[in-house]
């Protein structure tokens, strides 16, 4: 049977705290506040022959969330599935709400399920095995890691690296540098503020936005579009070995971008089209 349980926990930290979160199944979202203290709320869907033994998975549950000084650790434990989970994906999860210090770092580890995250300082690490990620608002340097699902980062002040297995993945307003290596999904990319790095072994990809630095995007099967601002001024170096290669932006005079110390954009794609032009 199914038993659901909630919780609420709250840490005084101070201006800033350190988080440690590890879920197995069920949604992780972490939000920064103006406040100084870290409030934990858990929302638990149990599987048990019983209200005791629900009630004795609650405390396991319970036991996993802790303080240790500015450091606040999450940890779900073990529980046993139900055996309807293999088959209709029904069995225990365990949801976590966390809000923070605007000024918190963090490290979250999701092995089923979605992570949300917006409005913290950093540096910020999360992987998710199997799940949506979406980050928003970051003020530090950012990792991502995700084997299956989709990537979402918006606004994040430092530098973003991303490494992605299955699924796509969209970066908008990264104010540092940016790296993405992706196995299967498409890659779609706006307004970076330094150099930007991409590998692909399949799937589409896309940049809208000024070229601030060097950009160095590597394909092995898919299609490369640029879509750059008119004013961006950089030495192309775009090679296809099957398909098409057409630049619509205006050429410049006395030896391009690169003899003037400018950006290189190096471009290339094993199968494929490349096209860069003005947006």
């Amino acid at each position: 049977m199914e038993f659901l349980r909630t919780l609420t926990r709250e840490f005084e930290v101070g201006d800033q705290a350190e988080l440690s979160i590890d879920n197995r199944t069920g949604m992780v979202t972490v939000r920064g506040e103006d406040a100084k203290r870290v409030r934990v709320e858990v929302v638990a869907r149990l599987w048990a022959e019983s209200e005791d033994e629900a009630d004795d998975q609650m405390e396991l549950v319970a036991r996993g969330v802790r303080q240790e000084s500015k450091r606040v650790i999450i940890r779900a434990p073990a529980l046993p599935q139900s055996s309807l989970f293999m088959l209709f994906g029904r069995g225990t999860r365990i949801e976590y709400q966390v809000t923070a210090p605007r000024s918190s770092t963090g490290t979250v580890l999701n092995r089923s399920g979605r992570v949300e995250i917006e409005n913290l300082a950093g540096p910020l690490s999360v992987e998710a095995r199997s799940g949506r990620v979406t980050l928003r608002e970051i003020r530090g340097d950012t990792r991502i890691v995700s084997r299956s699902g989709s990537v979402q980062a918006e606004s994040i002040a430092g530098s973003l690296a991303v490494e992605s297995r299955s699924g796509s993945v969209r970066v908008s307003g990264c104010a540092g540098s940016t790296t993405v290596v992706s196995r299967s999904g498409s890659v779609q990319v706006e307004d970076v503020g330094g150099s930007l790095k991409i590998e692909s072994r399949s799937g589409s990809v896309r940049y809208e936005g000024a070229v601030r630095g060097d950009f160095d995007i590597n394909i092995v099967s898919g299609s490369v579009r640029l879509s750059v601002d008119p004013d961006s001024s950089f030495f192309l170096d775009a090679e296809s070995a099957s398909g098409a290669v057409r630049s619509d932006m205006p050429l410049r005079r006395g030896g391009g971008a690169a003899r003037a110390g400018g950006p290189t954009v190096r471009i290339r794609t094993r199968s494929g089209s490349i096209h860069v032009g003005p947006r």
